[in-house]
């Protein structure tokens, strides 16, 4: 089966100043009952976060309203999506919900808290 894609209709580009991004964390940390903890690789490859605004229009809302609720089965699979910051096509999938907030009396800000699979 092909990965589901990231809606055309939808901003390909988060906001100015909306991109976060975490790195993956693989590392395990041990407390010691004296000096300093120990740290081990726990996995070579794990999730990366991603959290992204974009302002979106109400049509625009009710796209990514549909894509997250039917086409994702409420964000339980993945789709493809091209990286903010390296330009290349990744997989993700929705942490949580999208947030909507109204920006202005047009336009709403829309709030993605993603994570881009190994």
């Amino acid at each position: 089966m092909s990965n589901l894609v990231w809606p055309s209709s939808l901003p390909q580009r988060p906001t100015v100043g909306g991109y976060q991004e975490r790195f993956a964390e693989t590392v395990l940390r041990t407390a010691m009952d004296a000096g300093a903890a120990k740290l081990r690789r726990r996995f070579t490859a794990a999730p990366r976060q991603i959290e992204v605004t974009f302002r979106m229009t109400a049509a625009q809302v009710a796209v990514l309203r549909s894509f997250y609720e039917e086409t994702t089965a409420g964000g339980a699979l993945q789709f493809d999506w091209v990286h903010p910051r390296e330009g290349g096509v990744a997989e993700y999938r929705f942490m949580e919900a999208p947030r909507v907030s109204a920006a202005t009396a047009v336009l709403f800000s829309v709030s993605l808290k993603l994570e881009q699979m190994p």
